[in-house]
């Protein structure tokens, strides 16, 4: 009989993903071992393999969160699709950039004491504001200059975040349309046309 041939990269993947559930669902205090092996209908040994420590599985799960948001936004950046519907792949407005934002929630205070998570978001920050900067650049009918445009990108960021996490806690208030005439509103702020 020949021996079951895994890919360690994928199944690797799979674990984080469950994980990354669980912080969504249950927050960073129920994540373990054995919830998420149970959660992948493997043993605890098979957890341990891929991950050395609760720590790291915690770390990648941070990790994932923020290359998320950089793919969803990156992947329809490039297209003709109006700005609000490039902006609204990041906004919780669907289950997986909902569990995203509350992954993002269920870490925030681990950037304020641990180092490895405050570097990590600084990279991400920087990686952001680039990725903002790229995608709203191409939208104005003048260029603006490379400092207001990183005005512009900031002042997006902000925008951005703060309709997520309102939307997080308030979400039968912060409707998908609400959203989307908020975020709407601050392209207007910075000056981006309305068919951007």
């Amino acid at each position: 009989m020949m021996p079951i041939v895994v890919d360690k990269e994928e199944r690797r993947a799979e674990v984080e993903a469950v994980a990354f559930d669980i912080v969504a669902e249950r927050g960073i205090g129920a994540v373990t071992t054995r919830e998420v092996a149970k959660a992948c209908g493997c043993s605890t040994s098979i957890v341990s393999h891929y991950f050395e420590s609760k720590e790291e599985l915690l770390f990648n799960i941070y990790r994932r969160a923020n290359m998320l948001a950089r793919e969803r936004l990156l992947s329809i950046a490039g297209t003709d699709a109006p700005l609000v519907e490039c902006f609204c792949q990041i906004l919780p407005m669907d289950d997986l950039s909902r569990r995203m934002w509350q992954v993002w929630l269920a870490f925030w205070a681990q950037a304020h004491l641990d180092p490895r998570y405050a570097e990590e978001r600084r990279r991400s920050a920087e990686d952001g504001l680039a990725v903002h900067r790229v995608v709203i650049a191409s939208r104005y009918r003048e260029p603006p200059t490379s400092a207001q445009l990183t005005l512009n990108a900031r002042c997006l960021i902000a925008a951005v975040t703060g309709i997520a996490m309102e939307a997080c806690f308030a979400p039968e208030d912060w409707t998908p349309a609400r959203m989307r005439a908020v975020l709407a509103a601050q392209f207007k702020a910075i000056g981006l046309p309305e068919d951007a």
